[in-house]
């Protein structure tokens, strides 16, 4: 049995479509960690990294927090808002360790 273009355009669509709203039900929005600040691309785009600095929620910018970069670098960033901005604006990037100085 063959299924026509049509036919078989629909029912990959359809199955796509399910998946992706499965799983993302917003895609022009782009989810970082903190798993609950949501930032736009176009944001992104168009004001840069300056984002995760302003548009960031102020309980992620009252800690320090230890970071370590791949070759085992340890940095302390004045909050976890200034360290997505490093990651954002460098070619390092800096993974959350423990929500203390280094």
């Amino acid at each position: 049995m063959y299924l026509s273009n049509y036919e078989l355009y629909t029912v990959l669509a359809g199955t796509l479509s399910e998946y992706v709203n499965e799983r993302h039900t917003a895609p022009w929005k782009v989810r970082f960690y903190p798993k609950k600040s949501v930032f736009r691309k176009s944001e992104l785009i168009d004001r840069g990294c300056t984002i995760f600095l302003t548009d960031c929620p102020s309980n992620y910018k009252k800690k320090l927090v230890c970071a370590r970069h791949y070759d085992g670098e340890l940095k302390t960033f004045t909050n976890y808002c200034a360290l997505e901005y490093e990651n954002c604006n460098s070619w390092r990037k800096w993974s959350l360790i423990k929500e203390t100085r280094c």
